[in-house]
C-alpha cells in the first residue's frame, strides 16, 4: 500500500487527505500549528505523524505559497527515498529551487485548481478535486514519479493536465492571477461611490468582482513569486483599455474590445470541460422567502427541462429576486410555458 504524508493541514492539504484516507490509502498529517494537525486527524485527513512513524513513499507539501520551495527541499532531504509534489499554484521558482539542489529526480510540481471560499482545515472536503483540472508538471522526474502523483489526482477525481512548469505559469497569471487583479480593481474604483450610488449595482457587477473578497495575504505571495507572467499580463489588459481611453472614437475601440473579448471567452470550456454553448436565458421573479426557489425548480423540472445554469439577483428594495434559467434554446418555449402555468411572473423569456 502506497503511504502519503501531508505537510500542512489547511484546505488543500485537509482535503487530499480525507480524500485518500477514503479510499483506502495510509495517510499521515502533519502542520507547523500542532492543533491543525490534530484538527486534520479528528476529521479523518489523516493520522498524526510520530517521529518513528516509517518513512513515506510520497510527501505532498501543502503549505502557503512564499513557504512551499524551502518545505519541498525539507521533504526531500527528511525522505531521501520519497517523492515529493506540492500543490502551490506557482511551479517554476518551485522546480528550479530542486533542480538548483540536485534533488530535481524526485520532485514532481503539481496544482490543484481547486478551493472554496473559505480557508483552513475546518472547511476541507473529500470531493474538493472532482472533476476540477488537477495540472502535474513533470521536471526532470521519471516516469514512475510521475505516475505516482497522477494516481493520487486520479483517485480525488481530478482531470490531470500535464505541461511545463513555465507554462502553467503563464497560463495561470491569464487564467486565475490577472483576473484577481482586475476583479479587485474594479471593486477599489466603487470607492468614490456613496451607498445609494453602490445599491444601483446589478449583476454584471456581482459577477466581476464575485473574487475581490479575497483575502490579500495569498494573492501577495503568489504576485511575487509569478511576477514576470502576471506583469506581462497585466501591461496586455492596461495596453487594451489605454486603447479604449486614448482611441478618437471610443465606441469604435471599446467595439473592438468587445467583439475580441466574445471569441475569447467562446473558448473557455463549458459545462463537463466541454465548449461552451449558446443558452437562452429565462429571468423569473421569486419571491424572497423560504422554499421559492426549490418550487421553481421543481416546476422546471416536472417540464423536462434541464437548467444548465442559474443565476440569482436580488433586488435590494423589494422582498424579491431575480432568478435566471439558462436553458438550450430549444427548451426555452417550453419552459416559459410550464412556468407560466404554475403563475410563475416573467421577466424575459
Amino acid at each position: 500500500m502506497t503511504s502519503v504524508h501531508i505537510v500542512g493541514a489547511g484546505l488543500i492539504g485537509a482535503s487530499i487527505g480525507i480524500g485518500l484516507s477514503a479510499e483506502g490509502w495510509a495517510v499521515t498529517i502533519s502542520d507547523a500549528d500542532a492543533e491543525a494537525a490534530r484538527l486534520g486527524q479528528s476529521i479523518g485527513a489523516g493520522t498524526v505523524r510520530t517521529a518513528d512513524a516509517p518513512a513515506p513513499d510520497l510527501v505532498v507539501v501543502a503549505v502557503p505559497p512564499a513557504a512551499a520551495s524551502a518545505a519541498v527541499l525539507d521533504a526531500l532531504r527528511a525522505w531521501p527515498a520519497a517523492i515529493v509534489t506540492d500543490v502551490a499554484s506557482v511551479k517554476a521558482p518551485i522546480a528550479r529551487a530542486a533542480a538548483d539542489a540536485g534533488l530535481g529526480s524526485r520532485y514532481v510540481g503539481s496544482h490543484p485548481m481547486a478551493g472554496r471560499e473559505v480557508s483552513g482545515g475546518r472547511a476541507a472536503q473529500g470531493d474538493l478535486f472532482k472533476a476540477r483540472p488537477w495540472v502535474i508538471c513533470r521536471g526532470e522526474a521519471p516516469s514512475d514519479a510521475v505516475a505516482l502523483v497522477r494516481s493520487v489526482a486520479h483517485t480525488l477525481q481530478a482531470d490531470v493536465i500535464e505541461m511545463a512548469a513555465d507554462a502553467h505559469d503563464a497560463a495561470v497569471a491569464r487564467v486565475s492571477h490577472a483576473p484577481q487583479v482586475a476583479a479587485s480593481a474594479v471593486a477599489a474604483a466603487l470607492g468614490p461611490l456613496h451607498a445609494d450610488d453602490v445599491a444601483l449595482a446589478g449583476q454584471g457587477l456581482r459577477d466581476v468582482t464575485r473574487i475581490a473578497a479575497s483575502l490579500p495575504a495569498m494573492w501577495a505571495d503568489i504576485a511575487r513569486l509569478n511576477s514576470h507572467s502576471l506583469v506581462a499580463t497585466l501591461d496586455h489588459i492596461i495596453g487594451d483599455l489605454e486603447d479604449v481611453r486614448d482611441a478618437d472614437d471610443i465606441g469604435e475601440a471599446l467595439t473592438d474590445l468587445i467583439e475580441r473579448g466574445r471569441m475569447e471567452v467562446a473558448r473557455i470550456p463549458g459545462k463537463h470541460g466541454g465548449p461552451t454553448r449558446d443558452w437562452i436565458p429565462v429571468t423569473v421573479i421569486v419571491p424572497d422567502t423560504p422554499g421559492q426557489l426549490l418550487r421553481l425548480l421543481t416546476d422546471a423540472a416536472s417540464a423536462d427541462v434541464n437548467v444548465e445554469d442559474i443565476t440569482i439577483e436580488h433586488s435590494p428594495r423589494q422582498l424579491v429576486g431575480l432568478t435566471t434559467l439558462h436553458v438550450l434554446p430549444e427548451s426555452a418555449p417550453a419552459l416559459v410555458d410550464a412556468l407560466t402555468a404554475q403563475n410563475w411572473e416573467i421577466a424575459s423569456p
